[in-house]
């Protein structure tokens, strides 16, 4: 990802999209923390005038706190449909048990004993949740 002209300058960039839901209202002309977790969702480079490159990094939040000054921490919900999230967290098993298959490896093991064992899921959700 270097310029194809030595002497030319890259650029790069990260553009944040997206938004949060959250519990309650932001006050105007009031200083925030944002702390954000997110992914790279897509890149796009541009070729400029004099030789260089323009790349743009895409991110998009998964997970979004607010903290006023007083380090009080307003969490936003998070927006992404039931199957992204329960792809991130199957990627986190994965990632934190060292797993020796592929994170898609693991998904399609995982979503395959997940329908073929839907049943017994359900009990065990009723089970522990009693919410049913």
């Amino acid at each position: 990802m270097t310029t194809r002209d030595e002497k030319a300058i890259d650029d790069y960039f990260i553009k944040l999209t997206g938004k949060a839901v959250l519990p309650k209202p932001l006050e105007i002309h009031y200083n925030y923390r944002i702390e954000i977790e997110g992914s790279i969702t897509e890149l796009n480079e541009k070729d400029r005038q004099d030789g260089g490159r323009i790349f743009t990094w895409k991110f998009e939040p998964v997970l979004i706190k607010v903290i006023n000054k007083k380090g009080e921490i307003i969490k936003a919900k998070d927006v992404r449909k039931t199957g992204q999230r329960m792809r991130s967290r199957a990627w986190l098993y994965w990632r934190d048990n060292n797993l020796s298959m592929s994170d898609d490896d693991f998904w399609d093991w995982f979503g395959a004993g997940a329908i073929k064992n839907f049943e017994e899921i359900i009990d065990l959700i009723r089970e522990k949740e009693k919410n049913i």
